[in-house]
């Protein structure tokens, strides 16, 4: 045991105060903390008091002055109608609104012609904003309400069945769970987020700490220094000892983001933001919490013991990445059927994979947070998981100590098998 500290507090220690990993850690928290914000970001570059005109060439009708009357009502929009008078024909009047609007005068302008199926004039919307955007969004709510209103009028309702009739229909949801009174709304988008984080989380850091093992044992091999260090630590210490070493560096990293994250929430426009969503950070679930940590551990472990072997039988750093390319697609495999699990969590094939050890870390945390999978099938799934990791690591020993006093060509599967029978792993 002591052994096996010593080479975890080396492997720690000398990742954590090099400056690669300082720099990155830096920059990583930097682009965080630029992603939260982005919205205020972009909001505090596109802000501006100058109201958003919109044009409307011909005759004014009621149509017309009832939606400069509606948006002259409404303080809180940024549109502004603007009449632009009539020029006694529609061509005139669209060379015109083109002419204010090439002037920048206007920022765009609409049309309207009769439409006699459903007896309410069709506008069109001549401007620069996309398909969709908020323009013709804002002007499709004012006219719907536009209508609305005149339909009503022409129906003889009193104010008080008009409140009613305009009242909105507010439908609550609650996700159905066995034993349980179920999650609102706001626990589901809470639980949504975290499946999110943790898929995120496993792909970036399985492949990047993933990949640091493996490239560390391969620099110690190409530099001799493996043939000293196997003599006297165990093959099986060693290799967990680099394994645990860089998952707690890969711990501190992610204790730091979560930590930048919570802070740039917690900035009022953050708060603001989540607010309007109808979040509750309370909501959060602690079990959910404390899956999420059992899950990225089992998934760091199995596959970073697989990425110590093979960066084991590989003689020269050039080669790690090539080597570790079928774990790399092993674990690309189960994010995008996590990706598609957060539609259809309990599709067959979805509760399948998530029974799978190198896939169950993702896909069984995804089904405990967006579905309600039984107590068994959770703990089946970490059991079978943490056997994997048990089987894989004693055979990732044997193929560890084998592999890194092979030089040269990579062993074939025959060398290595007939190899490992003559090592016993201490």
């Amino acid at each position: 045991m002591n052994k096996l500290s010593t080479v975890i507090r080396f492997t720690f220690m000398n990742r954590v105060k090099a400056k690669a990993f300082i720099v990155t850690t830096l920059i990583l928290a930097v682009v965080v903390s630029a992603l939260i914000n982005l919205p205020a970001i972009i909001a505090s570059f596109s802000s501006s008091n100058d109201p958003v005109k919109v044009g409307i060439a011909g005759k004014e009708t009621e149509i017309t002055k009832a939606l400069k009357d509606w948006y002259d009502s409404h303080q809180g929009s940024r549109l502004q109608i603007v009449m632009l008078g009539d020029e006694g024909s529609r061509e005139a009047n669209a060379k015109l609104a083109q002419g204010k609007f090439q002037a920048k005068e206007i920022k765009g302008y609409l049309e309207f012609a009769d439409d006699a199926a459903t007896g309410f004039p069709k506008a069109t919307y001549y401007g620069k904003s996309s398909l969709g955007g908020s323009v013709e969004s804002q002007l499709r709510s004012a006219l719907q309400e536009i209508k609305t209103e005149a339909v009503v009028k022409g129906l003889g309702l009193s104010p008080a069945q008009r409140t009613m009739l305009n009242a909105p229909v507010t439908v609550d949801t609650v996700q159905i769970q066995e034993g349980s009174s179920g999650k609102t709304e706001s626990q589901r988008i809470l639980a949504y987020g975290l499946v999110y984080v943790l898929l995120f989380l496993l792909y970036m850091t399985v492949i990047g700490y993933g990949n640091m093992v493996a490239t560390e044992i391969t620099a110690e091999k190409s530099s001799r220094v493996m043939e000293v260090l196997i003599a006297s630590v165990s093959p099986l210490k060693q290799m967990f000892g680099k394994i645990i070493g860089i998952c707690l560096l890969g711990f501190v990293q992610i204790v730091l983001f979560v930590a930048v994250g919570a802070a740039n929430l917690l900035l009022p426009h953050n708060r603001e933001i989540i607010g309007s969503l109808h979040i509750d950070l309370a909501d959060v679930q602690l079990s959910l919490l404390g899956y999420l940590v059992v899950f990225y551990v089992l998934g760091y472990f199995i596959y970073a013991t697989v990425f110590a072997a093979v960066g084991s039988m590989v003689s020269r750093t050039e080669e790690v990445g090539q080597a570790i390319m079928p774990v790399t697609f092993l674990i690309i495999a189960g994010f995008m059927i996590a990706m598609f699990g957060l539609q259809s969590p309990d599709a067959p094939f979805v509760v399948a994979m998530s029974f799978v050890p190198f896939f169950s870390p993702l896909i069984m945390f995804l089904r405990i947070g967006m579905s309600d999978p039984a107590l068994w099938e959770v703990w089946l799934s970490i059991v079978v998981t943490a056997g994997t990791i048990v089987l894989l690591g004693w055979l990732a020993a044997k193929i560890y100590r084998v592999g890194v006093l092979m030089y040269g060509k990579r062993p074939s599967f025959k060398e290595l098998v007939k190899a490992m029978k003559a090592f016993k792993v201490n």
